[in-house]
C-alpha cells in the first residue's frame, strides 16, 4: 500500500500527459502589461473599490488564493483556520439551493510568510472574506442563479451567498478594500467550492469559467476517490512543504497548451 502511495501521484501526473497533450503547437498566449507610467482604467475607476493603504497598488504575489486569516467551516459545523486543513477533511457547501459536504483534497498552494495584495469583500450580514484579485468569488444573478467573478470585480451592492445560524441566506455586499497581508493559501475541494468565513467562494482562479476549470479537474477527482477506495493517505503526497503543488503546475501547463483561451491573466 505504501508502494502505491509513492506511485499514485506520479502514474496520475502521466496520464493527464497522455490523456491531455496531443503534440499540436500552443497557441501563443497575449500578456497585457500596463505602462507603469500610466494609470489604466481598471485603477481609475477601481469599481468602488478603496485601497486601505499605499501598499494597495501593489501587484500580488499570488493570485489564486484566500489569505491565512481565512477560516472555513467543517461539516460537523466547526471553524479551523484555513492552514488546518487536510486531504479529506469534510467541509461545507452549497449549489444555491442546500447545504452539503464536500471533501478537501488537495492545497495548490500556500505561504506562512509571503505577502500578497487580496480584496477584501465585506457583506451587510456581517460576513467578509479576503482573496486576491483572480479567485472567482459566486455572485447571484437576477434570475437567481449563480455566476463565478473574480474577486477584482466584485461591486457594492452584488449580492452573495453566506451561511448564517447554519442556513443559506443571501447578503449585499456593502464594502470592497484591497490590502497587503501576510499568508495565503489555495485548498481545492471535490466540489470546487467551499465556505471562506462564511461566503460561498470557487477553488478556482486564472480562468474564464468555474465550470471548465471544474471539468478539467475531474480526472484529479476521480483519483482521489480512487485512492480513497485503496486506503491509499496522501494521495497527493506530503502538503505540509511550502509553495505551489506540483498538481496545479502540471494543469497550468496543460491548459497553456491546449486551451490558454480559458486562462485569465488580468
Amino acid at each position: 500500500m505504501l508502494h502505491m502511495n509513492r506511485l499514485g501521484l506520479p502514474i496520475i501526473l502521466i496520464l493527464f500527459k497522455l490523456i491531455f497533450v496531443t503534440g499540436a503547437p500552443p497557441s501563443p498566449v497575449k500578456l497585457v502589461v500596463n505602462n507603469p507610467g500610466s494609470e489604466s482604467s481598471s485603477d481609475r475607476s477601481n469599481n468602488g473599490v478603496s485601497p486601505k493603504s499605499s501598499a494597495a497598488t501593489a501587484s500580488s504575489s499570488s493570485s489564486s488564493c484566500f489569505s491565512s486569516d481565512t477560516f472555513i467551516t467543517l461539516s460537523n459545523q466547526k471553524q479551523i483556520p484555513i492552514e488546518q486543513l487536510r486531504s479529506a477533511d469534510e467541509l461545507l457547501t452549497t449549489d444555491g439551493s442546500i447545504i452539503f459536504p464536500t471533501q478537501m483534497m488537495i492545497m495548490l498552494d500556500k505561504s506562512k510568510f509571503s505577502q500578497a495584495m487580496f480584496h477584501t469583500i465585506t457583506t451587510a450580514s456581517g460576513h467578509n472574506v479576503s482573496l486576491t484579485e483572480l479567485h472567482l468569488i459566486a455572485i447571484i444573478k437576477n434570475d437567481n442563479t449563480i455566476n463565478y467573478v473574480p474577486a477584482k470585480q466584485i461591486k457594492i451592492y452584488d449580492v452573495v451567498y453566506v451561511m448564517s445560524n447554519d442556513k443559506l441566506v443571501s447578503s449585499i455586499v456593502t464594502n470592497v478594500i484591497r490590502e497587503m497581508k501576510t499568508g495565503y493559501y489555495a485548498p481545492l475541494t471535490t466540489s470546487g467550492t467551499l465556505f471562506a468565513n462564511g461566503i460561498l467562494t470557487s477553488c478556482y482562479a486564472n480562468v474564464h469559467s468555474h465550470k471548465v476549470a471544474h471539468v478539467a479537474m475531474s480526472l484529479l477527482r476521480f483519483y482521489h476517490w480512487l485512492a480513497q477506495l485503496l486506503f491509499i493517505n496522501e494521495p497527493f503526497g506530503h502538503q505540509d512543504m511550502e509553495g505551489m503543488h506540483v498538481v496545479p503546475k502540471v494543469m497550468y501547463e496543460l491548459a497553456q497548451f491546449l486551451y490558454p483561451s480559458a486562462l485569465r491573466f488580468s
